[in-house]
């Protein structure tokens, strides 16, 4: 039993890793170029500070990414972006040196239970992101 228990704790500290990895912040070039496409697809009436949003890039293909706006975790947004805010992610693809915008959303599963994004993104891009 004792053996057993030392092997649980092994495979979840191995698992651990994995996890934490499933997608990544954005380099500071690509984190730029995110906010310069969010702002663009969103089309506000001013552009959205970067500290009112939130970036992640796919481990799995890092041509995929997706920005929201950074709530905390009591819900809450900095004053300053508060005028902006919405509920949702908007997904993009880096094609032709460019971020490109692909969707947006704030539930990406159909009805059926199915994810409406099959066939739009790679499989492991929409798992490794948490979209469906």
């Amino acid at each position: 039993m004792r053996y057993v228990k030392v092997l649980l704790v092994l495979a979840a500290v191995c698992a651990y890793p994995a996890v934490a990895l499933a997608h990544k912040k954005p380099s500071k070039r690509q984190q730029t170029a995110l906010i310069k496409a969010f702002n663009k697809a969103v089309k506000p009436p001013t552009p959205i500070p970067a500290k009112c949003l939130r970036e992640e890039v796919s481990t799995a293909n890092t041509s995929w990414a997706w920005v929201e706006f950074g709530f905390d975790h009591q819900g809450r947004l900095p004053a300053v972006c508060a005028k902006f805010a919405a509920d949702g992610k908007v997904i993009f693809h880096f094609r032709a040196g460019k971020w490109r915008w692909v969707t947006s959303g704030s539930d990406f599963r159909n009805p059926n239970g199915g994810c409406s994004l099959n066939g739009k993104l790679p499989h492991k891009v929409i798992s490794d992101l948490d979209l469906c």
